[in-house]
């Protein structure tokens, strides 16, 4: 009676991606030698301190210096102080709340001021467990940076919309028309 020799069942291999494939590549022009640590004598070695350290306290000094001395010749453009009887026209808000503000101007202050950005920060706390890529490399992650990118350019667009293209009443002003837009 003879015994069968029985194949163990053949696995199928996902193929790789192609960053993936171009990884092994460059992995396998390296020779062994190469990857393996040398050790440096002594004297090529450049301590950090008090070599590096001392340059840059240098040029942080530089640095500040030219600082001090630009604020002092330059004069900050400040405005009157603040009063409550006045309020200026357009009252724009801080910069980083101009994309809110905008919002505003399309949607109820509930949709705009809550439910606009905080789906849009949920989505984006999802969206790793969604894309669940396990890549590293930029070439395998298309829909996390699409999506990022997206997000980016809309809340850029908003903000630019509300800082240069608002004017009284907040209304729509061309920038050639008046520049509404202080520092």
């Amino acid at each position: 009676m003879s015994i069968e020799q029985k194949e163990p069942p053949k696995v199928q291999q996902q193929a790789p991606t192609p960053a993936a494939q171009r990884r092994y590549r460059t992995l396998a022009v390296v020779k062994q030698e190469a990857i393996t640590r040398v050790e440096k004598p002594l004297e090529d070695s450049v301590f950090v301190w008090p070599h590096l350290l001392v340059r840059e306290f240098f040029a942080a000094t530089a640095l500040m210096v030219m600082i001090t001395l630009l604020s002092l010749v330059i004069d900050a453009p400040l405005q009157e102080p603040a009063t409550p009887n006045t309020t200026p026209n357009p009252a724009k808000a801080p910069w980083y709340f101009l994309g809110l503000q905008e919002l505003l101007h399309y949607f109820p202050p509930t949709t705009a001021g809550v439910l606009v950005p905080g789906f849009t920060l949920a989505a984006l706390a999802i969206l790793p467990y969604v894309d669940r890529n396990p890549s590293r490399a930029y070439a395998d992650r298309k829909v996390a940076i699409v999506t990022f990118t997206m997000f980016v350019v809309f809340w850029a667009v908003i903000t630019l919309a509300g800082s240069f293209f608002r004017g009284p009443g907040w209304l729509w002003v061309w920038p050639w028309q008046h520049v509404y837009f202080d520092l």
